[in-house]
Parts: C-alpha cells; structure tokens; sequence
C-alpha cells in the first residue's frame, strides 16, 4: 500500500501539473479530459486507488503551420512502475507525422529508451507533453517510425504538407 501511495502522490502531483497547462497563451497548453482520478479532487481520497494501468487523455495545440488550426488528442498510458518507467504516449486523432506509427503510437527517444528516461530523473508528465508538442511541430526524422513518411518530410516537403493538412482537415479536433 505504500508503493501504491507514493506513486499516487507522484501521480496527482504531475496530474495537478497538467491542469495548470489548460491556460490558453501557454506554448505547451495540454487540456485534461481524462485521469486516474475521475473528478477526485481529495489528494488523500486518490491515494487509495490501486491500479495495474493509469490512462490520461487530453488536447495539445501544436502551433505549426500544419497543425495550428486542430487539437490533437493524446493518450497517456502509465503503469504501476511510474515514474521509473516512462509513459507510452498515443495519439488518438490520426495525424499524418514521420514520429508517429500508423496506430497513433508516438515514438521519441526520451519514451522509448528507459535508459535516457532515466539518466534525465524521471521527467514530468508536463515535460511530456512539451516533448510531444515539440516533436509534433518539429518532426524528428532521424527517430522516425515511418521511413516514407520521413522520407517524404525531408526530400519532398510539398506533399508531406499537403498529405498532413488533408489529415488534419479529415479529423479535425476543436481547439476550444
């Protein structure tokens, strides 16, 4: 029970963290729709809650050319390790991007090597989401997971920025 507490604890502090992000002039703005907690808001009432997976779901607003007109929603997936072992972070509006695999899955080396997880002490779920942001307007194609994707990114531009916008344009998420 006191590895469950203290991970709770860790876990409504980075909760409480990405509240604070909803503001709308923030560059890493994330909107909270979804967490562990429900609606809880006793710190004490959410130390009891015990489980094996704990799903965040929200909006980021990437502010690229592509993408600055959508939100996108991301899913956070963190297990009972947390935060020793780094968040598996998924897109669940499609989005049409060299870092992200066909079934949303968002690749950066900082989530998928626990070694630099690690070594940079456990970030927060707010450093996160700015990773995400980041990556999402400034694609890695270097770290990608769909080589022609990639491809098309750096030696095609055009029709990376065309195929994007029409995606972005198919499943528009609101931005308010």
């Amino acid at each position: 029970m006191a590895a469950t507490s203290k991970l709770n604890k860790n876990l409504w502090n980075n909760i409480t963290r990405l509240k604070l992000l909803a503001q709308p002039n923030l560059s890493n703005r994330f909107i909270l729709e979804t967490n562990p907690f429900g609606n809880e808001d006793d710190e004490d009432e959410a130390e009891t809650i015990e489980k094996d997976e704990y799903v965040i779901i929200g909006r980021i607003f990437p502010k690229s050319e592509i993408y600055k007109e959508t939100a996108l929603r991301i899913e956070m997936k963190l297990t009972s390790r947390y935060p020793t072992e780094a968040p598996i972070v998924r897109f669940l509006t499609p989005i049409y991007h060299p870092n992200v695999e066909i079934d949303g899955t968002f690749c950066h080396q900082l989530l998928n090597n626990a070694a630099r997880w690690c070594d940079r002490g456990f970030s927060t779920l707010a450093e996160v989401v700015s990773v995400i942001v980041k990556h999402i307007d400034e694609p890695d194609p270097l770290y990608a997971v769909n080589l022609d994707i990639s491809d098309e990114y750096m030696n095609r531009k055009t029709e990376f920025d065309r195929k994007a916008r029409e995606m972005v344009k198919q499943h528009h998420v609101p931005r308010d």
